[in-house]
């Protein structure tokens, strides 16, 4: 499985930038917009598995 990631300024940018992600190289989001301890924000994605366990909707990560 490879692992992608989005890092932002913004909860907004940074799920506009996993959603957009996630539709070009066709990935799962995995983690949700999280605020880290400098102040910016990281989401992730994955290479989809087959079964699609456990992994978010991208209309749940863009929330």
């Amino acid at each position: 499985m490879t692992r992608y990631a989005v890092l932002a300024e913004s909860p907004e940018e940074c799920a506009v930038g996993l959603a957009r992600l996630c539709e070009a190289l066709g990935l799962e989001p995995t983690t949700a917009p999280v605020r880290l301890t400098d102040g910016r924000w990281l989401a992730r994605a994955v290479t989809p598995a087959p079964g699609g366990h456990g992994v978010l909707t991208a209309s749940a990560a863009a929330r």
